[in-house]
């Protein structure tokens, strides 16, 4: 099958909406990947990513 490409262009949004744009997508790229390889590109995806699914409960724990 033919790769397919999107392009989404934002305009005049603040960084914590790009940030929840971009972990939405994640989601999505998540529930996909049974059906579709989903590659995410742009300047600080992958950090943003990085830092929006970090498991902050077991630092929590370790300082109980």
């Amino acid at each position: 099958m033919k790769e397919k490409t999107i392009t989404i262009t934002v305009d005049g949004t603040n960084p914590g909406q790009w940030s929840n744009l971009i972990l939405e997508l994640n989601l999505i790229k998540k529930a996909w990947s049974s059906y579709a390889t989903i590659e995410l590109q742009g300047v600080g995806v992958r950090k943003i990513i990085t830092h929006g699914t970090k498991n902050f409960d077991s630092k929590v724990m370790e300082d109980e």
